[in-house]
């Protein structure tokens, strides 16, 4: 049985991703009296993870701490995992939708070069990638080496006449900035993601319905295929985060 100090030593090495979560339960296994100086996030986790009728102390269940350390170091792995998937398909389907629909209406391929189109933020975008490599004879590999912030940066207010309105996407969803809203909160969650930071805060089932709600209007049988081998329900509930929302 471990001591308490190699614990901490062992939690103190372990960065990134679950932070929090390690924070929390620490919280948890630091017996009644500290129960009631519990952070929010501490008060539902364990509530959630352990039951609301928990009650540990740092004498006991030290083999069953880590073991529920480990449980939720690789579920998190496996939620952040299952919900790239959904990411990548939402990211290229935006990224084709966009490109196709304004290479129709500038009729050019490299529509991006059309005089007083983008900002000047988006066009050094634009300019980082043609400087990468000699690719500016191949423009339609420009579109695959742009980030998802250029696409979503398409989406907001100040391209409602150059770009939205080019898209007819206004019958089949609520509108450019509630669309706008949701990617932008995609967006966040992939860049967590892609750098292995922490997701167990966020709201992951609402992150979920906007992934497949966006893709759904962009390209509804892709989005069902993707819905039909989706992990990320499944994990979410295995995790016992519903209950609080899909974060802790």
């Amino acid at each position: 049985m471990r001591s308490p100090r190699r614990v901490n030593q062992s939690l103190d090495s372990v960065r990134g991703s679950f932070t929090i979560i390690y924070r929390n339960l620490f919280e948890i296994f630091s017996g009644d009296s500290h129960r009631k100086n519990l952070s929010p996030g501490g008060k539902r986790f364990l509530e959630f993870t352990w039951g609301s009728s928990a009650n540990f102390t740092m004498d006991i269940g030290k083999s069953l701490f880590e073991e529920k350390v480990w449980h939720l170091i690789f579920i998190y792995s496996e939620i952040a995992a299952a919900l790239w998937v959904h990411i990548f398909f939402f990211e290229v389907t935006l990224r084709d939708f966009i490109d196709s629909r304004l290479q129709r209406r500038y009729k050019r391929q490299d529509w991006w070069n059309q005089p007083g189109l983008l900002s000047k933020r988006e066009s050094l975008q634009i300019q980082r990638v043609l400087n990468r490599s000699n690719i500016d004879e191949l423009k339609y590999q420009v579109r695959t080496l742009l980030p998802l912030s250029f696409w979503v940066a398409l989406l907001t207010k100040r391209y409602f006449t150059k770009v939205w309105l080019n898209l007819n996407l206004d019958s089949l969803c609520d509108g450019r900035e509630n669309f706008h809203l949701r990617a932008n909160e995609i967006l966040a969650l992939r860049n967590l993601i892609a750098h292995q930071r922490e997701i167990s805060s966020r709201n992951l089932i609402r992150d979920h319905a906007y992934l497949g709600e966006l893709t759904a209007i962009l390209d509804p049988e892709l989005a069902r295929e993707v819905e039909k081998r989706s992990r990320v329900l499944d994990l979410l509930l295995n995790a016992r985060l519903v209950g609080s929302g899909g974060g802790i």
